[in-house]
């Protein structure tokens, strides 16, 4: 019977995926899968209006409802399924960054729910941040489809990087995509190498 076990003695189980739009996250998903095998893949999306959250509550604050409760059930996989393999994909740390930008509320409840939850005690768990080098990057092509735009990037990936330095989990790794010299998308497997490093 195939076992990779053998390989994965120091890797986590949890990979917590988060950067603005366009750095290469889900090439990055696809990138674990490839390498470790079947991951159970958790993709965070806008916040669904649901009745549920609305009753006497603002549209915004039926949202932050939504996105709490989200979350809540994110960190309870974390702490309740240390064995399985799972791929949380845009979650928490981009609250903090578009809840107030497009929710006008803040974001910043997730770090309580880190410490409810006691993150910081999680060996299983790796968050990594991806970023850009806005100085020589040549690879970003505006679709029209990112949620902020390109004259919003260098504002969201700030906002990532305070709430990446905040946040309590402890095994971060904070992974730049672009190549310093040629300003293009590092090739993949450096990339992976390094998330997995």
């Amino acid at each position: 019977m195939f076992n990779q076990e053998e390989d994965q003695v120091t890797l986590p189980n949890h990979f917590i995926l988060e950067g603005i739009d366009r750095v290469g996250k889900d090439k990055l998903l696809h990138g674990i899968q490839h390498r470790l095998g079947y991951h159970q893949v958790l993709h965070y999306q806008k916040p669904m209006e649901l009745g549920c959250y609305a009753m006497g509550a603002s549209k915004d604050e039926a949202l932050c409802r939504y996105q709490e409760a989200s979350f809540r059930t994110m960190f309870q996989i974390l702490r309740g399924a240390p064995l399985a393999k799972v791929i949380f994909n845009r979650a928490h740390l981009g609250e903090c960054v578009y809840a107030p930008i497009y929710r006008r509320y803040s974001g910043d409840y997730v770090f309580n729910l880190e410490r409810e939850f006691n993150v910081h005690q999680l060996s299983h768990v790796r968050l990594v941040l991806l970023v850009e080098d806005f100085a020589v990057s040549r690879h970003f092509v505006d679709d029209g489809r990112s949620l902020g735009g390109a004259e919003k990037r260098q504002d969201e990936q700030a906002l990532f990087r305070g709430a990446f330095d905040a946040s309590v989990v402890r095994d971060k790794r904070l992974v730049c995509v672009t190549d310093r010299e040629t300003g293009q998308f590092r090739s993949p497997d450096s990339i992976l190498d390094e998330v997995l490093a």
